[in-house]
């Protein structure tokens, strides 16, 4: 959990507003961004998961919080509704949990698994919401706990898990994956990958298939990529990555390619994507800046563009966004402004109306770490 681990001292939070010689008013920096307030969370968090649900709102579960830095894991669950701007608090999670996943099923409810819950116990245990009760009921847990795993919707509506074991508080690479079948409410056993990994990146494929790429495998992050295909519980490897990853993000491009941005020290080598008819991966145009390589998100909008946002970069949180333009193959320089807070380890998610909602996080200074309820949008 990296951000648990984060230390910055307080110039970043007021140097992000530096331009030039000078800062400019926060005010006129505000009227020239594309950011704009809207209602705060209920409870501060970071590490939470966000999920559109088919209603248009947004659930927001679990995640950590604490004053003074110590972290503890929430079972709290709220609602944003873009119609107003606002929150409110639906029920909460039987189990208290961070480093957990969220999927919006096909049905409507969303399933919440794994994580790590309070006094650093790990979980196997999965649990479903229901959109129209705005209750949580437990389903069956899986073969194992985890953490920092990933889990992907399948075309056939099953849910596929994988890796990241959790023993006591701590997190493990793992090579095990597993279905979860919603019909049934049961978890079967897949086939294994063929590397062990940890807070790696998990992208469903317009064929059907899931390549699963990075994280941490034994005790360093890996460039190594691989395919499952659903129709026969089977893993293959494909190209590796360019850098090794741990800890970054992905997502699906519009053309088909997929797009991963994080977990590097270098702006040429922050984002790089994967081309699923030759299975290699080709880097992207230079990021300029120094990119976030940490507790940022990776959004695609429906212009086609990907939306990066906030995280940590070599040094400090960053409040910087900035836009991947996938027929140039290119972060222009001016395309997206900073958000008006920093932040790591927030959400964003994708609204009915094309926004992007970036809800809550956490900043550091002074050795002391703030969860944050502040939320904001950004228009395309």
């Amino acid at each position: 959990m990296l951000w648990k681990r984060a230390v910055l001292s307080t110039f970043a939070l007021c140097g992000v507003l530096a331009t030039g010689a000078g800062a400019a008013p926060r005010a006129l920096l505000q009227s020239m961004q594309s950011w704009t307030v809207t209602g705060s969370l209920n409870t501060a968090r970071a590490g939470h998961t966000a999920t559109a649900l088919t209603n248009g709102q947004v659930l927001v579960a679990g995640g950590v919080n604490a004053p003074g830095g110590v972290g503890r894991s929430l079972t709290s669950a709220e609602l944003y509704n873009p119609a107003t701007g606002r929150w409110s608090v639906s029920g909460s999670m039987t189990s208290a949990r961070v480093d957990h996943t969220a999927t919006l099923l096909r049905h409507g409810e969303v399933l919440v698994a794994g994580g790590i819950g309070n006094a650093n116990s790990c979980t196997a245990s999965a649990e479903l919401y229901n959109p129209s009760t705005g209750q949580w009921t437990t389903t069956r847990s899986m073969t194992k706990p985890r953490g920092n795993h990933t889990a992907t919707l399948l075309n056939n509506g099953s849910v596929l898990v994988v890796g990241g074991s959790c023993v006591g508080g701590f997190i493990y690479p793992d090579n095990s994956a597993e279905l979860y079948n919603p019909a049934t409410g049961k978890w079967s056993v897949t086939g294994s990958m063929n590397v062990a990994r940890q807070s790696h990146a998990a992208t469903l494929l317009p064929n059907g298939h899931v390549i699963v790429a990075g994280g941490n495998s034994a005790s360093a992050p890996g460039r190594s990529a691989e395919l499952y295909d659903p129709s026969t519980g089977s893993w293959k490897l494909t190209g590796s990555m360019n850098v090794p990853r741990t800890g970054f993000r992905a997502t699906l491009l519009k053309n088909g390619n997929v797009l991963v941005f994080g977990s590097s020290n270098l702006g040429i080598d922050a984002s790089e994507f994967y081309n699923p008819a030759t299975g290699l991966w080709a880097r992207t145009g230079q990021y300029f800046v120094a990119p976030a390589i940490s507790g940022l998100t990776l959004t695609l909008l429906d212009t086609g563009k990907a939306l990066v946002a906030g995280g940590r970069d070599k040094y400090f949180i960053t409040s910087y966004s900035r836009l991947y333009d996938s027929p140039s193959n290119s972060w222009p320089f001016s395309s997206a402004s900073h958000m008006i807070n920093v932040r790591e380890s927030h959400t964003a998610t994708m609204l009915a109306n094309g926004r992007v909602l970036v809800a809550g996080g956490a900043v550091v200074s002074n050795r002391t770490i703030t969860y944050l309820t502040s939320a904001e949008l950004y228009t395309p």
